[in-house]
């Protein structure tokens, strides 16, 4: 009777070491080759072909360069005009804009100048096809426009600078609002936000020149 009954206990204690398979208890042993890395394993790898944003870093596409090249030139046709205004302008209104202006310019155009420079090293998002060529932007102005407008002085130059600042502006918003629409890089994405926030009030103000 005694003897039965260590027997049975003995079994019993087998069957409730069986119940513990190898399997799931941690090992240090390396997983046999073919077998997928543990999900944490593949959620940590992910994390660092992205950047701190969650976004691959450096993604833009030909839109976004088109953007900066087309705003860049855009900047330094009123940088041009705001330096004229100083010279030129009988208002006093007018170069106190014109002053504004050149500096919110000069802003965007190191913006712009340093996005393109690192951009250019980069591969966009965009298919091959869709790039296009890189070659520089003219801005809206033409060349004979800023040439008449470097011809006159007093109130003509006063009215002439006001329409073209006011096309100029225009410009720089519609610009934005493609890039808001279309663009991928946060900094080009951020910089037409800002641009439009301002728009209706640097028009305004333009327009309320006399």
């Amino acid at each position: 009777m005694r003897r039965s009954t260590i027997i049975g206990a003995v079994l019993v204690g087998g069957l409730a070491l069986a119940g513990c398979t190898p399997s799931e208890a941690p090992s240090d042993q390396p997983p046999a080759p073919g077998t997928p890395p543990p999900a944490t394993a593949q959620a940590h790898a992910g994390q660092h072909g992205q950047g701190e944003h969650g976004q691959a870093s450096g993604e833009h596409t030909a839109t976004d360069r088109e953007f900066a090249q087309q705003l860049l030139a855009n900047a330094q046709q009123v940088l041009e005009l705001a330096q004229l205004a100083g010279s030129k302008a009988q208002s006093a209104e007018v170069k106190a804009l014109a002053t504004q202006l050149q500096q919110s310019a000069q802003e965007q155009v190191a913006t712009l100048t340093s996005w393109l420079g690192s951009a250019a090293g980069q591969q966009s998002g965009s298919a091959p096809e869709d790039d296009g060529d890189d070659a520089d932007a003219s801005g809206p102005l033409s060349a004979q426009q800023v040439q008449q407008l470097q011809q006159l002085s007093g109130t003509q130059f006063d009215q002439q600078w006001k329409q073209a600042m006011l096309t100029l502006q225009q410009n720089a918003g519609q610009l934005a609002r493609t890039e808001q629409e279309e663009g991928s890089a946060q900094q080009m994405r951020q910089l037409a936000e800002e641009l439009v926030a301002n728009e209706q009030a640097t028009l305004a103000r333009l327009n309320a020149l006399r």
